[in-house]
């Protein structure tokens, strides 16, 4: 166990989670440099001009400023040696003009892609039916606005500007994401500038790392840090609060559930969708108790055959929370594509050969177990909400449940989302994306088939339940209590995606793929693993970002080991000697999580995310050719 800290430490260090050093302000604003001040006063036609910053303490002092013009144009901003009330109103000008460039910059490094369901043909119960779960999706939003911390900020918008809006509708709040904008302390939806605090945490606090090893040391850590349940401080004592019983998240979770028991009588009556029926009754008591077991059971036991839609809604993912320990509230609705049926009867046979491989390449204390989960089912998106909403891309597979009984036993369900980044523009984007970056002879190998990402999708959601999984346990402990919750993260996808690539020559072995298809499928998982790569390895707020951090061991440790060669600006992938390098990654990966080797698991990942790696792996210059692209920001409409 963790060593527990007195309750005074755990304290003191959430309130002052934000003990980085803060960077400066200039009446409470963030700083402007001395080129943007002046830029932006000629803009502003103003004859102020900040001559130096002669103390280079990055702040506009009296005795710096000169001003354009005869006579003493300068006098209306400094008198007596101070800086007037009228160059304040100058200086916060100049702020939210600087801050409006950085909003603009933050949308334009999205390229909107529509997806659209057209429903005029449907039934008049099925369109009932998704307007009653788009009701419910809006619901979902709200009570995610409050895990993000945006819901306090909503009356702000009221004065915002169409663009300010539209960031804050696309992020689910007004702090910017993309590579763009990263290390921009202009870039944020309000000109109040606030940071993000959750309401998952007492006071609203911004969690940083210290803040989350101070939970996670705490002496009732496994309750604090329950996915379900929200901390709050009672009588000075830090205590985990049920999301059912908290005033800011019950009133929503109840709406919540009333929503789905109507969603569930409009499919009380169909024979074909009884599945669907117990599952949004199971949900809706979910919601209003809190317990999550009964929908998970439920949700396991929908699929093709057995319905012809796809609806998760419900707790899940911990991605988006500080300490990426509590579930992000999210709405997945979708219709079954019937190709999945076809890939199912093909990989559901190889499931324990893949497990069986899978335990003898990592070996002791790991065993083979039996696993019964589904092979991926493929689903068309109608609806994304909360925590499936992303502002950047779009998750496109997905295993589920996390937490429980069915994770426990195997038995929950995969799914890889078809009707994503087939349109034009993304084809077109990816084609000139590789083309920047891999030489000739890898070029060849490249496809626009969207079959080659969506093998490994399928095979990267598969292998989430082989090997240790996210429930694993080692001593009585689950993966999140060895390794800490964001190091947990990163290594389960880690193992995924390496495990992607690993069962890829099985599948050409079994005749499933070709020799050629292999290696297109190579080609797009490590122009997938450029893309992660290109964003950075930490959030704008500091926190690590799994797929980036894994995507960085991927293709380092190809290099390193020659699987990859770098001359040129340009990338070369040996197809010839990347299934080995594949395979011993993957033996390290699946060691270090079965055996709870938290020292190795950071020395596999800090080799790559450190600048020295970031080097070596010719980050910059991955970053530079893919983030020449916008990346798909993905909108919904259906159309009854």
């Amino acid at each position: 166990m963790p060593r527990a800290l007195p309750l005074a430490t755990v304290v003191v260090c959430l309130a002052t989670l934000t003990a980085r050093a803060e960077d400066p302000k200039q009446y409470g604003l963030p700083v402007l440099t001395r080129a943007d001040f002046n830029r932006l006063a000629a803009r502003a036609d103003s004859p102020v001009h900040w001559v130096a910053d002669r103390n280079a303490d990055g702040l506009v002092d009296p005795a710096e400023l000169g001003a354009a013009g005869s006579g003493e144009p300068l006098q209306q901003f400094v008198s007596g040696g101070k800086l007037t009330p009228r160059f304040e109103r100058l200086y916060r000008e100049l702020v939210e003009l600087r801050r409006r460039e950085s909003v603009a910059r933050e949308l334009d490094a999205g390229r909107p892609v529509l997806v659209e369901t057209d429903l005029s043909r449907a039934s008049p119960a099925e369109r009932k039916l998704v307007k009653e779960l788009v009701a419910a999706a809006a619901l979902v939003d709200a009570l995610y606005y409050r895990q993000m911390g945006s819901a306090r900020l909503v009356p702000e918008l009221r004065k915002a500007t169409p663009a300010d809006r539209a960031l804050f509708a696309r992020n689910n709040g007004p702090w910017c994401h993309t590579p763009a904008t990263q290390g921009d302390r202009h870039c944020n939806g309000l000109p109040s500038f606030p940071a993000r605090r959750s309401e998952t945490y007492p006071g609203e606090a911004e969690m940083d790392d210290a803040g989350c090893k101070a939970l996670a040391a705490h002496a009732q850590a496994k309750r604090l840090l329950d996915p379900f349940t929200v901390v709050r401080k009672r009588n000075g004592e830090l205590v985990a609060v049920s999301s059912h019983e908290d005033p800011r998240f019950a009133p929503l979770m109840r709406q919540i559930s009333r929503r789905l028991k109507s969603a569930a009588a409009l499919v009380k009556a169909d024979p074909g969708e009884q599945a669907l029926h117990r599952y949004l009754l199971a949900a809706a008591e979910g919601f209003a108790t809190n317990s999550w077991e009964a929908a998970d059971e439920a949700w396991a036991a929908m699929n093709a055959q057995n319905s012809k839609w796809y609806v998760r809604i419900g707790p899940d993912e911990v991605y988006v929370d500080p300490c990426q320990q509590k579930a992000g509230f999210h709405v997945s609705l979708a219709r079954i594509d019937q190709e999945s049926l076809s890939w199912q009867q093909k990989l559901t046979p190889l499931r324990e050969r893949m497990e069986e491989g899978l335990a003898a390449l990592i070996g002791p204390p790991y065993r083979a177990r039996k696993v019964r989960f589904h092979m991926p089912d493929f689903i068309q998106m109608v609806l994304n909400a909360g925590d499936s909403r992303h502002p950047l891309g779009a998750t496109i597979g997905q295993s589920l449940p996390n937490w429980g009984k069915v994770a426990q036993e195997g038995r929950g369900r995969t799914v890889v989302m078809t009707n994503l980044y087939g349109d034009p523009d993304s084809k077109r984007i990816s084609r000139l994306q590789a083309t920047s970056l891999f030489d000739r002879s890898t070029l060849a190998h490249y496809t626009d088939d969207p079959k080659a990402a969506l093998v490994g999708t399928i095979l990267h959601e598969a292998t989430h339940n082989f090997g240790p999984y996210s429930d694993y346990r080692l001593g009585g402990k689950a993966p999140k209590e060895i390794f800490g919750g964001t190091l947990a993260s990163t290594l389960e996808e880690l193992k995924a995606q390496t495990g992607s690539l690993w069962l890829l020559p099985l599948l050409e072995k079994h005749k499933l793929l070709t020799a050629r298809e292999v290696k297109q499928a190579y080609a797009a998982a490590i122009l997938w693993a450029f893309g992660h790569i290109s964003r950075g390895m930490f959030s704008p707020s500091g926190h690590p970002q799994p797929y980036s951090q894994l995507a960085a061991v991927q293709v380092g440790t190809f290099l390193q080991e020659g699987a990859i060669t770098y001359a040129a600006g340009l990338f070369r992938i040996h197809f010839d000697k990347l299934p080995a390098a594949v395979e011993r990654l993957m033996q390290r990966v699946g060691r270090i999580k079965a055996r709870g080797d938290v020292a190795g698991a950071k020395k596999l990942i800090e080799e790559w995310i450190l600048p020295a790696g970031q080097q070596r792996l010719h980050a910059m210059e991955i970053a530079r050719e893919m983030l020449k692209h916008p990346k798909a920001t993905f909108r919904y409409g259906i159309r009854y």
